[in-house]
Protein backbone atom coordinates (compact mmCIF):
# COMPACT_ATOMS: atom_id res chain seq x y z
CA UNK A 1 0.00 0.00 0.00
CA UNK A 2 1.27 3.48 -0.91
CA UNK A 3 0.38 6.78 0.76
CA UNK A 4 -0.32 9.36 -1.95
CA UNK A 5 -0.27 12.97 -0.76
CA UNK A 6 -1.52 15.44 -3.43
CA UNK A 7 -0.40 18.58 -1.55
CA UNK A 8 2.81 17.26 -0.07
CA UNK A 9 3.43 16.53 3.61
CA UNK A 10 2.77 19.04 6.38
CA UNK A 11 5.05 19.54 9.38
CA UNK A 12 2.65 17.63 11.62
CA UNK A 13 2.45 14.80 9.09
CA UNK A 14 6.24 14.59 8.85
CA UNK A 15 6.44 14.29 12.62
CA UNK A 16 3.79 11.56 12.65
CA UNK A 17 5.50 9.67 9.81
CA UNK A 18 8.71 9.66 11.85
CA UNK A 19 6.88 7.27 14.19
CA UNK A 20 4.65 5.48 11.66
CA UNK A 21 6.81 4.09 8.83
CA UNK A 22 4.86 4.86 5.68
CA UNK A 23 6.52 6.59 2.74
CA UNK A 24 4.43 9.29 1.02
CA UNK A 25 4.46 9.29 -2.78
CA UNK A 26 3.26 11.56 -5.57
CA UNK A 27 3.06 9.29 -8.65
CA UNK A 28 2.45 10.77 -12.08
CA UNK A 29 -0.42 8.38 -12.81
CA UNK A 30 -2.47 5.60 -11.20
CA UNK A 31 -2.28 2.98 -13.95
CA UNK A 32 -0.08 0.63 -11.90
CA UNK A 33 -2.57 0.52 -9.01
CA UNK A 34 -5.29 -2.11 -8.58
CA UNK A 35 -7.46 -0.14 -6.14
CA UNK A 36 -7.52 3.41 -4.77
CA UNK A 37 -8.83 4.51 -1.38
CA UNK A 38 -9.51 8.18 -0.65
CA UNK A 39 -9.66 9.01 3.05
CA UNK A 40 -10.75 12.20 4.81
CA UNK A 41 -11.32 13.86 1.41
CA UNK A 42 -14.61 15.70 1.24
CA UNK A 43 -14.35 17.05 -2.31
CA UNK A 44 -12.42 15.62 -5.25
CA UNK A 45 -11.10 19.12 -6.01
CA UNK A 46 -8.88 18.74 -2.94
CA UNK A 47 -6.98 16.04 -4.83
CA UNK A 48 -5.46 18.43 -7.36
CA UNK A 49 -4.21 16.59 -10.44
CA UNK A 50 -5.43 13.31 -8.97
CA UNK A 51 -9.04 14.40 -9.53
CA UNK A 52 -8.78 13.79 -13.27
CA UNK A 53 -6.64 10.70 -12.72
CA UNK A 54 -9.30 9.22 -10.44
CA UNK A 55 -12.06 10.04 -12.91
CA UNK A 56 -10.12 8.04 -15.53
CA UNK A 57 -9.16 5.20 -13.15
CA UNK A 58 -10.63 1.84 -14.22
CA UNK A 59 -10.29 -0.03 -10.92
CA UNK A 60 -12.33 0.15 -7.70
CA UNK A 61 -12.36 3.48 -5.82
CA UNK A 62 -13.23 3.33 -2.12
CA UNK A 63 -14.17 6.56 -0.32
CA UNK A 64 -13.90 6.69 3.48
CA UNK A 65 -14.82 10.05 4.96
CA UNK A 66 -16.36 11.66 8.03
CA UNK A 67 -17.51 14.88 6.32
CA UNK A 68 -21.01 15.54 5.07
CA UNK A 69 -21.05 13.56 1.77
CA UNK A 70 -20.33 15.54 -1.38
CA UNK A 71 -22.34 14.35 -4.42
CA UNK A 72 -19.41 14.76 -6.83
CA UNK A 73 -17.18 12.58 -4.69
CA UNK A 74 -19.91 9.96 -4.57
CA UNK A 75 -20.04 9.82 -8.36
CA UNK A 76 -16.48 8.51 -8.67
CA UNK A 77 -16.78 6.02 -5.81
CA UNK A 78 -17.22 2.31 -6.39
CA UNK A 79 -17.79 1.89 -2.65
CA UNK A 80 -18.45 4.74 -0.25
CA UNK A 81 -18.33 4.78 3.56
CA UNK A 82 -19.42 8.24 4.74
CA UNK A 83 -20.27 9.00 8.36
CA UNK A 84 -20.45 12.68 9.31
CA UNK A 85 -21.29 11.75 12.89
CA UNK A 86 -17.82 10.23 13.36
CA UNK A 87 -15.24 12.50 14.99
CA UNK A 88 -12.57 11.40 12.53
CA UNK A 89 -12.03 9.11 9.56
CA UNK A 90 -9.88 6.87 11.75
CA UNK A 91 -12.98 6.29 13.89
CA UNK A 92 -14.69 4.82 10.80
CA UNK A 93 -11.65 2.64 10.11
CA UNK A 94 -11.67 1.41 13.70
CA UNK A 95 -15.33 0.52 13.18
CA UNK A 96 -14.33 -1.83 10.35
CA UNK A 97 -12.10 -3.72 12.76
CA UNK A 98 -14.89 -4.00 15.31
CA UNK A 99 -17.42 -5.12 12.69
CA UNK A 100 -15.14 -8.01 11.69
CA UNK A 101 -14.16 -8.70 15.31
CA UNK A 102 -10.51 -8.00 14.59
CA UNK A 103 -7.90 -6.27 16.72
CA UNK A 104 -5.66 -3.78 14.92
CA UNK A 105 -1.93 -4.36 15.16
CA UNK A 106 -0.19 -2.17 17.71
CA UNK A 107 1.19 0.25 15.10
CA UNK A 108 -2.22 0.54 13.41
CA UNK A 109 -3.88 1.15 16.78
CA UNK A 110 -1.35 3.89 17.49
CA UNK A 111 -2.09 5.52 14.12
CA UNK A 112 -5.84 5.37 14.80
CA UNK A 113 -5.35 7.09 18.16
CA UNK A 114 -3.19 9.83 16.60
CA UNK A 115 -5.74 10.41 13.84
CA UNK A 116 -8.54 10.59 16.37
CA UNK A 117 -6.64 13.08 18.52
CA UNK A 118 -5.65 15.24 15.55
CA UNK A 119 -9.08 15.53 13.97
CA UNK A 120 -10.79 16.33 17.29
CA UNK A 121 -8.26 19.07 18.14
CA UNK A 122 -6.74 17.06 20.95
CA UNK A 123 -10.21 15.70 21.89
CA UNK A 124 -11.74 19.17 22.35
CA UNK A 125 -14.38 18.23 19.72
CA UNK A 126 -14.53 14.53 20.48
CA UNK A 127 -17.85 12.74 20.78
CA UNK A 128 -18.63 10.21 23.49
CA UNK A 129 -17.96 7.47 20.94
CA UNK A 130 -14.54 8.94 20.19
CA UNK A 131 -13.65 8.94 23.88
CA UNK A 132 -14.81 5.34 24.16
CA UNK A 133 -12.54 4.31 21.28
CA UNK A 134 -9.62 6.24 22.73
CA UNK A 135 -10.14 4.46 26.04
CA UNK A 136 -10.19 1.06 24.33
CA UNK A 137 -6.96 1.83 22.50
CA UNK A 138 -5.23 3.02 25.67
CA UNK A 139 -6.40 -0.09 27.53
CA UNK A 140 -4.68 -2.16 24.81
CA UNK A 141 -1.34 -0.53 25.47
CA UNK A 142 -1.28 2.67 23.39
CA UNK A 143 0.82 5.37 25.08
CA UNK A 144 -1.50 8.39 24.90
CA UNK A 145 1.15 10.89 26.02
CA UNK A 146 3.57 9.73 23.33
CA UNK A 147 0.83 9.98 20.70
CA UNK A 148 -0.18 13.49 21.78
CA UNK A 149 3.42 14.70 21.72
CA UNK A 150 3.55 13.90 17.99
CA UNK A 151 0.90 16.57 17.42
CA UNK A 152 2.74 19.31 19.30
CA UNK A 153 4.46 21.23 16.52
CA UNK A 154 5.44 24.85 17.27
CA UNK A 155 4.01 27.52 14.99
CA UNK A 156 6.33 28.95 12.36
CA UNK A 157 6.94 32.69 12.16
CA UNK A 158 4.81 32.85 9.00
CA UNK A 159 1.85 31.32 10.83
CA UNK A 160 2.27 33.70 13.76
CA UNK A 161 2.41 36.67 11.39
CA UNK A 162 -0.68 35.44 9.54
CA UNK A 163 -2.60 35.27 12.82
CA UNK A 164 -1.53 38.79 13.78
CA UNK A 165 -2.41 40.17 10.33
CA UNK A 166 -5.73 38.38 10.43
CA UNK A 167 -6.56 40.05 13.73
CA UNK A 168 -5.40 43.43 12.41
CA UNK A 169 -7.68 43.20 9.34
CA UNK A 170 -10.67 41.95 11.30
CA UNK A 171 -14.18 43.07 10.37
CA UNK A 172 -17.11 42.28 12.67
CA UNK A 173 -20.76 42.06 11.72
CA UNK A 174 -23.70 41.30 13.98
CA UNK A 175 -26.35 39.12 12.34
CA UNK A 176 -29.47 38.00 14.22
CA UNK A 177 -27.62 38.44 17.50
CA UNK A 178 -24.55 36.46 16.38
CA UNK A 179 -21.07 37.92 15.95
CA UNK A 180 -19.52 37.17 12.55
CA UNK A 181 -15.80 37.88 12.20
CA UNK A 182 -14.24 38.23 8.74
CA UNK A 183 -10.63 38.62 7.68
CA UNK A 184 -8.22 37.92 4.83
CA UNK A 185 -4.64 36.65 4.81
CA UNK A 186 -2.33 35.23 2.17
CA UNK A 187 -1.80 31.89 3.93
CA UNK A 188 -2.67 29.87 7.04
CA UNK A 189 -6.38 30.72 6.74
CA UNK A 190 -7.41 27.75 8.90
CA UNK A 191 -5.01 28.70 11.69
CA UNK A 192 -6.24 32.30 11.64
CA UNK A 193 -9.85 31.12 11.77
CA UNK A 194 -9.13 28.97 14.82
CA UNK A 195 -7.43 31.90 16.54
CA UNK A 196 -10.35 34.25 15.88
CA UNK A 197 -12.87 31.77 17.24
CA UNK A 198 -10.79 31.65 20.42
CA UNK A 199 -11.02 35.46 20.63
CA UNK A 200 -14.80 35.28 20.99
CA UNK A 201 -16.53 35.31 17.60
CA UNK A 202 -19.53 33.05 17.00
CA UNK A 203 -18.67 32.49 13.34
CA UNK A 204 -15.37 33.19 11.57
CA UNK A 205 -14.69 33.48 7.83
CA UNK A 206 -11.08 33.88 6.69
CA UNK A 207 -10.25 34.13 2.99
CA UNK A 208 -7.10 34.34 0.93
CA UNK A 209 -6.31 34.58 -2.76
CA UNK A 210 -3.32 33.77 -4.90
CA UNK A 211 -3.20 33.95 -8.71
CA UNK A 212 -7.00 34.14 -8.94
CA UNK A 213 -7.36 31.07 -6.69
CA UNK A 214 -9.39 31.57 -3.51
CA UNK A 215 -9.28 29.58 -0.30
CA UNK A 216 -11.69 30.17 2.58
CA UNK A 217 -11.77 28.65 6.06
CA UNK A 218 -14.89 28.83 8.21
CA UNK A 219 -15.34 28.07 11.89
CA UNK A 220 -18.23 28.36 14.33
CA UNK A 221 -18.82 27.69 17.99
CA UNK A 222 -20.74 24.69 19.26
CA UNK A 223 -23.31 27.10 20.69
CA UNK A 224 -23.97 28.60 17.25
CA UNK A 225 -24.42 25.18 15.70
CA UNK A 226 -26.66 23.90 18.50
CA UNK A 227 -28.97 26.92 18.46
CA UNK A 228 -29.20 27.52 14.69
CA UNK A 229 -28.66 24.08 13.20
CA UNK A 230 -26.44 25.64 10.52
CA UNK A 231 -23.90 23.11 9.26
CA UNK A 232 -20.99 25.10 7.83
CA UNK A 233 -19.90 22.35 5.44
CA UNK A 234 -23.33 21.51 4.03
CA UNK A 235 -25.15 24.86 4.29
CA UNK A 236 -22.38 27.36 3.59
CA UNK A 237 -19.17 25.94 2.13
CA UNK A 238 -20.76 23.63 -0.43
CA UNK A 239 -23.10 26.21 -2.06
CA UNK A 240 -20.45 28.94 -1.95
CA UNK A 241 -17.92 26.59 -3.57
CA UNK A 242 -20.32 26.09 -6.46
CA UNK A 243 -20.84 29.86 -6.78
CA UNK A 244 -17.11 30.58 -7.13
CA UNK A 245 -16.50 27.76 -9.61
CA UNK A 246 -14.88 25.47 -7.10
CA UNK A 247 -15.96 23.22 -4.27
CA UNK A 248 -16.59 23.33 -0.57
CA UNK A 249 -17.50 21.12 2.33
CA UNK A 250 -16.53 20.02 5.79
CA UNK A 251 -18.00 19.64 9.23
CA UNK A 252 -20.73 21.42 11.12
CA UNK A 253 -18.25 23.61 13.00
CA UNK A 254 -15.38 23.64 10.52
CA UNK A 255 -15.32 23.81 6.74
CA UNK A 256 -13.42 25.08 3.73
CA UNK A 257 -14.04 26.49 0.27
CA UNK A 258 -11.80 26.44 -2.80
CA UNK A 259 -12.50 28.32 -6.01
CA UNK A 260 -11.68 31.17 -8.37
CA UNK A 261 -11.90 34.93 -8.07
CA UNK A 262 -11.34 37.46 -5.32
CA UNK A 263 -11.16 36.88 -1.57
CA UNK A 264 -13.53 39.80 -0.96
CA UNK A 265 -16.21 38.23 -3.15
CA UNK A 266 -15.83 34.84 -1.46
CA UNK A 267 -16.20 36.47 1.96
CA UNK A 268 -19.37 38.23 0.84
CA UNK A 269 -20.84 35.01 -0.55
CA UNK A 270 -20.16 33.20 2.73
CA UNK A 271 -21.81 35.97 4.75
CA UNK A 272 -24.82 35.92 2.42
CA UNK A 273 -25.15 32.15 2.84
CA UNK A 274 -25.00 32.44 6.63
CA UNK A 275 -27.55 35.28 6.65
CA UNK A 276 -29.89 33.29 4.40
CA UNK A 277 -29.65 30.24 6.65
CA UNK A 278 -30.24 32.33 9.76
CA UNK A 279 -33.40 33.70 8.18
CA UNK A 280 -34.77 30.20 7.63
CA UNK A 281 -33.25 28.46 10.67
CA UNK A 282 -35.82 26.31 12.41
CA UNK A 283 -34.07 26.61 15.74
CA UNK A 284 -34.09 29.88 17.72
CA UNK A 285 -31.04 32.12 17.62
CA UNK A 286 -29.39 33.56 20.70
CA UNK A 287 -30.23 37.02 21.96
CA UNK A 288 -27.99 39.96 21.14
CA UNK A 289 -24.67 40.14 22.96
CA UNK A 290 -23.68 43.51 24.43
Amino acid sequence: MHLITPDGVSRVSRQILSRIPMRPLQPEDLRSYDIVLTVDTNTVSQLGKYQSLLEEFKGPIVVIDHHNPDPRTGKIATHSFPNDEASSTTQIVYGFYRDFRLLPRRLVAFAIFVGLAYDTRHFALASSKAFQIAGELVSRGIDARKAMRLLQVPMTDSEKIARLKGSQRLLIRRVKGWLLAMSHVGSHQASVARALIMLGADVVIVAGEKKNQVRVSLRSTQDFYDKTGIHLGRDVARPVGALIQGAGGGHGLSSGVYGCGKAKVALERCVEAIEKNLETASKPTASSVD
